[in-house]
């Protein structure tokens, strides 16, 4: 079994506190873009603000009222499902 690279916690949808992340890719008030163990993460909400963050570690906390978080896994083509 893989060891656990990341790590989210969401407290009372106020807090956000995540572990494991490579990267900020953009952020303004309402969309928080990550990168988190190689994977395309979406965090949507009000008021965000990064707390803070510290790329050598990979730890993360943001302030806000976070509606949705999306991770964007990698899809298998329509094509390559259709011809396997």
């Amino acid at each position: 079994m893989d060891a656990v690279t990341d790590k989210l916690e969401l407290l009372g949808r106020n807090r956000l506190a995540m572990s494991g992340v490579d990267g900020v890719d953009g952020f303004t008030e309402q969309t928080l873009n990550l990168t988190v163990s190689g994977v395309k993460v979406k965090i949507t909400g009000d008021k965000i603000k990064i707390s803070s963050y510290n790329k050598a570690s990979g730890t993360l906390t943001a302030d806000g009222i976070f509606n949705e978080i999306k991770y964007n896994a990698k899809k298998t083509p329509l094509f390559k499902k259709i011809f396997k």
